[in-house]
């Protein structure tokens, strides 16, 4: 294959895998519920990142904590202190977004909760959004026994989501990374976020599967072009 083949096969190649990935249904942040999970703690891995407690005796929850370039900005229902904070990729412990974890603990006196919103976003040097994710969809626990300090939920970004956070990480590897959550059915109690790592993430497989078959369509094209150039120049290229 010549060099400028090559360089059409691999440029065709990547606008493929691009409209691919865009195509797909997002679920940018999936929870995983046959995962463990530590049980950190601020000035631990999983290190906390955001606590959110109902006010009073109402039974909803909703905050966040962001980074404006300066310093971090709670919202909401976010606790104050050492719990809610950013964090970059070092203090969290990642080097890969496609390890990163959200690990979930509750202590709920009524043993369930439903978790409406989860958005993970990346903030740059100057407080831009760099890259966001979110829960598709409400999960409701109907079974959080466990308490504080047990991590009881896992949740990560899917496989393509980590490769976008992963490119922004690359490209600035000071990004801090701030969550917002809203809950309900949590009649005055507070729920804790915390960022750690756990296995890679692993590629959809109908993703896999339509980026194989474009490549193998892309290259017999190319090939079918190189011997009709061939048959046109009496063999001679």
């Amino acid at each position: 294959m010549s060099t400028r083949s090559r360089n059409l096969l691999l440029s065709a190649a990547a606008v493929l895998f691009v409209a691919l990935t865009a195509s797909q249904a997002r679920a940018d942040i999936i929870y995983l519920p046959n995962a463990t999970a530590p049980s950190g703690g601020v000035g631990h891995q999983p290190e906390s990142i955001l606590s959110v407690q109902s006010p009073g005796s109402t039974s909803n929850a909703a905050g966040g904590v962001s980074w404006n370039g300066s310093k971090d900005v709670r919202s909401g229902d976010a606790k104050n202190g050492e719990h809610t904070k950013t964090l970059s990729f070092a203090q969290a412990g990642i080097t890969n977004a496609g390890e990163l974890r959200i690990f979930m603990d509750t202590e709920d006196p009524d043993n369930d909760l439903t978790l409406n919103q989860l958005v993970l976003t990346a903030y740059g040097s100057n407080g831009q959004i760099l890259f966001q994710g979110s829960l598709a969809a409400p999960i409701h626990f109907g079974n959080e026994q466990n308490g504080q300090g047990h991590g009881d939920r896992v949740f990560a970004l899917d496989a393509n989501q980590a490769a976008l956070l992963q490119a922004a990480f690359a490209a600035n590897p000071n990004l801090r990374l701030g969550l917002f959550a809203s809950t309900s059915d949590d009649t005055g109690s507070f729920t804790n976020f915390k960022l750690g790592q756990g296995p890679a993430a692993v590629p959809e497989p109908a993703t896999m599967l339509l980026f194989g078959s474009g490549l193998a369509g892309i290259a017999a094209r190319a090939r079918r072009r190189r011997s009709a150039g061939k048959a046109k120049n009496g063999g001679n290229v």
